[in-house]
């Protein structure tokens, strides 16, 4: 059992590694990132596709459980609409300034690929261990994957509609910050969605371990949390709004007033008055404005 697990695991790597390393090649020659999410979300449908066929050799799904196939359309489903919008995205801004410094030099730009094959090995750890393991020793649908399926599918609900609003909004205010919409309860509410899918798919997933040690998915979950709150999500979304929106009264009220992770009713706190901004925007009520938090 640990040895077939351990074989998928292995297998779901190699096409992981195989197809960042490809895809940096191709990038790094070209000088453009604009391949960088497109390519991550094609590695998670074929890691996905390929933890189902080779387990179950490819022509014999019969012995598939309910759990297996709800988590890989969960991943797949996932893949396919974020892979799509930040490509519409990057295509639309014409690139993604978080590469502006190192698509230009190699070596740096390999570290984000390095990067980004960790983040889909890891953070969707409990998927590829469920679709690798045997069928007969796990029980079907049980209360707890009900569980799961709701908080999964609540997070893609706040992420995907946080992400349309705020790419809707910007088509028409490039140049103002996002505070309405699902915005106006939550200053991120896209990595909000994130973290809590991923959570749905590590609830889902208990009852499809065969052994104690397949539990160390916990990881998935943590690590894309870590990664989100301590080093590239929130973090350089705050440093980039800081910048373009630091000294506004009513991006310092928002703040204020907002959480900043979980969804709820932002406090009553009034926009202080600001000298140095013009229009009506300097007496606008937390909840007004929108904006960019990539």
């Amino acid at each position: 059992m640990v040895a077939s697990v351990a074989v998928n695991l292995l297998a779901v790597f190699l096409l992981d590694l195989a197809i960042q390393g490809i895809a940096y090649v191709i990038s790094a020659f070209l000088k453009t990132e604009k391949f960088y999410d497109l390519a991550g979300s094609l590695t998670y449908i074929a890691c996905t596709l390929l933890s189902l066929l080779y387990r179950h050799n490819g022509d014999d799904l019969t012995n598939v459980q309910p759990r297996q196939i709800i988590i890989a359309v969960m991943v797949m489903v996932w893949a396919i609409r974020l892979g799509t919008f930040l490509f519409i995205r990057v295509l639309k801004e014409g690139k993604d300034a978080r590469f502006d410094s190192v698509k230009g030099n190699p070596l740096r730009f390999s570290i984000y690929w390095i990067m980004q094959l960790i983040w889909i090995y890891v953070t969707a750890l409990p998927a590829w261990i469920v679709l690798g393991n045997d069928t007969f020793n796990v029980p079907n649908l049980v209360w707890s994957d009900y569980v799961g399926i709701v908080v999964w599918v609540y997070g893609f609900i706040v992420e995907s509609t946080a992400d349309t609003q705020k790419f809707m909004f910007k088509l028409r205010n490039r140049k103002d910050f996002m505070s309405s919409g699902v915005w106006y309860y939550c200053q991120y509410p896209n990595y909000h969605g994130e973290i809590v899918l991923w959570i749905g798919i590590w609830i889902l997933s208990v009852h499809g371990f065969t052994d104690n040690w397949q539990f160390v998915s916990i990881i998935s979950p943590l690590f894309e949390a870590a990664l989100i709150l301590g080093l590239s999500g929130v973090p350089l979304a705050e440093k980039s709004l800081e910048t373009r929106y630091g000294t506004r009264a009513d991006f310092r009220a928002y703040k204020a007033a907002t959480p900043k992770f979980f969804l709820w009713f932002p406090r009553n706190i009034p926009v202080e008055d600001d000298p140095n901004q013009e229009g009506p925007d300097s007496t606008a009520q937390t909840g007004a404005q929108g904006g960019s938090l990539m």
